[in-house]
C-alpha cells in the first residue's frame, strides 16, 4: 500500500494529461465537422452512457475475477444483434406494404417495443447522472435524490420544449467528447496502476456466492449497457443507408474496445479494493482508493456520459412515437410524453431494477427485430449462407428469451 500512495501524484498526473490529450484530438475541427462521426456519436452516447460507469462494479460483484469473460458474452451477443440491425437497414427499410404486410407488422410493434425501452433507458441514465452528483455532495436520502432525479428530467423537458431535436444533438455532441476525453485518461490511469502496483489480475472473488443460473440471470439483467446500436435504425432523416451501417459498426467497436479495457484494467483494483456494497456509485469509491483523481473525473463522465445517453434516447423515443403516433403535432410534445414516463419510473423502482426493465425491452425489440431479418433472409441469401445466418439468428433469439424471461436485477445495497 505504501507504494500506491506514493505513486498517487504519478497516477494523477497521467490521467489528467491523457484526458487533455484525448479531448484536444476529439475537438478537432477534422472530428467535429465529420458527417460518419456525427452519425456516430448518437449510438455512442447511448452504448458507452450506462455500461461505462455501472458495469464493472455489477460484473466484478457477480464474477469475480470472471468479470471479463461476462463482458466479452454480452458483447458478441450485442454484436451479433448488431449486425442484424444493420441487416435490416439494408433491406427493411422503405419496404412496400402489398408484399411485406408481415414484415411491416412487426416492424410497427417492435417500435412500439423499443418506444417503452427507451423511456425505461432514460429514466435510468437521469437517475445515474444524479446518483453521481447528490453522493458527491453527501446527498443520500431515497426521496430527496428522486427529487433531484426528477427536477433534471424536467430541465430536459425544458431543453426539449425551447430548442427541440438540434438543441438535444448539440448538448450531446459536446456531452460524448468530455465522456471519450474522460475514459481515455482513466484507462491510462488504471494502466499506470496496474503495472506500477503488479498486483496479481483474476484473483477476487464475487462479493456473494451465487449459482450459475443466478449468474447467467444477473448477467442477461445487463444487456441495457450494450445496447444503443440499433439508434442508427432511426436515423434515415439525417444520414444514408452506408453511413449509418458504417456508424453503427464503428460504435460498437469503440464500445468493445473500452468495455474489455476497463474491465480487464479494474480487475487488479477490485482484489486490492475489494467491493463491499453494490450501489450505483460503487465504481467511484473503489477507483478513487486506487488513483485520488478519479472520482472527479468519474464524475465529469457521469454527467457527460448520462446526460448524452439520455439525451439520445429521448431523441429516439420521441421519433419513434411519432411515427406510431402520427399526427400534426411538435416532436417535441413527444418528447415530453418521453421524459413523463420516465418521471413515472423513477420513483417506481431502484436503478438496478430499471436496468433489469430496460434489459427485458430492448430484448423484445431486438427479438421482433430478428423475425423481420429472417423473413428477409429467406428472400436474400441461398444455400449456405442462408443455412448459416438463419442458424445464427435462431441462436440470438434463444438468448433474448432467457433475457425476457429469465434475466434478473443484481443485487442493490
Amino acid at each position: 500500500m505504501e507504494g500506491i500512495i506514493s505513486n498517487s501524484n504519478l497516477f494523477n498526473s497521467i490521467a489528467i494529461v491523457a484526458t487533455l490529450i484525448f479531448g484536444l484530438f476529439l475537438v478537432r475541427k477534422k472530428v467535429i465537422d465529420s458527417e460518419l462521426w456525427g452519425a456516430t456519436v448518437t449510438p455512442l452516447a447511448s452504448i458507452i452512457g450506462s455500461g461505462f460507469l455501472i458495469v464493472a462494479p455489477l460484473l466484478h460483484s457477480v464474477f469475480g475475477k470472471w468479470a471479463p469473460m461476462g463482458i466479452i458474452v454480452l458483447l458478441v451477443l450485442a454484436y451479433g444483434i448488431g449486425r442484424v440491425i444493420r441487416f435490416n437497414i439494408l433491406y427493411a427499410e422503405g419496404l412496400e406494404f402489398s408484399s411485406h404486410s408481415f414484415n411491416l407488422k412487426l416492424e410497427k410493434l417492435s417500435q412500439i417495443v423499443l418506444g417503452i425501452a427507451y423511456a425505461i433507458s432514460v429514466a435510468f441514465y437521469i437517475s445515474l447522472f444524479t446518483s453521481f452528483i447528490s453522493r458527491e455532495f453527501g446527498i443520500d436520502n431515497i426521496q430527496t435524490m428522486k427529487w433531484i432525479t426528477t427536477v433534471t428530467l424536467l430541465c430536459v423537458m425544458g431543453v426539449s420544449w425551447w430548442r427541440g431535436t438540434k438543441g438535444l444533438e448539440r448538448i450531446e455532441l459536446i456531452a460524448v467528447t468530455i465522456k471519450l476525453a474522460v475514459i481515455g485518461g482513466v484507462l491510462a490511469a488504471l494502466a499506470s496502476f496496474d503495472i506500477a502496483t503488479q498486483t496479481h489480475w483474476f484473483g477476487h472473488d464475487p462479493i456473494k456466492k451465487l449459482t450459475f443460473f443466478e449468474k447467467m440471470a444477473m448477467l442477461a439483467g445487463m444487456l441495457m449497457v450494450t445496447q444503443g446500436f440499433e439508434t442508427t435504425r432511426f436515423m434515415g432523416e439525417h444520414y444514408s443507408k452506408n453511413i449509418r451501417i458504417q456508424a453503427s459498426r464503428n460504435s460498437q467497436w469503440i464500445a468493445i474496445a473500452i468495455y474489455i479495457l476497463f474491465i480487464g484494467l479494474t480487475c487488479p483494483i477490485f482484489l486490492d479494493f475489494p467491493i463491499v456494497e453494490l450501489n450505483e456509485t460503487t465504481i467511484s469509491q473503489s477507483l478513487g482508493r486506487a488513483v485520488s483523481v478519479l472520482p472527479l473525473l468519474l464524475l465529469g463522465a457521469a454527467i457527460a456520459s448520462q446526460l448524452s445517453a439520455a439525451l439520445a434516447d429521448t431523441i429516439g423515443a420521441g421519433g419513434l412515437l411519432k411515427e406510431i403516433i402520427p399526427s400534426s403535432l411538435s416532436i417535441n410534445l413527444y418528447y415530453m410524453i418521453v421524459i413523463g414516463s420516465a418521471i413515472f419510473l423513477i420513483w417506481s423502482a431502484n436503478v438496478f431494477e430499471i436496468i433489469n426493465l430496460a434489459s427485458k425491452g430492448f430484448a423484445g425489440f431486438f427479438f421482433l427485430q430478428i423475425l423481420v431479418a429472417l423473413n428477409l433472409i429467406r428472400q436474400k441469401f441461398k444455400g449456405v449462407k442462408q443455412f448459416i445466418s438463419i442458424l445464427g439468428c435462431l441462436i440470438l433469439q434463444a438468448a433474448l428469451i432467457f433475457v425476457i424471461f429469465f434475466s434478473i436485477p443484481a443485487p442493490h445495497s
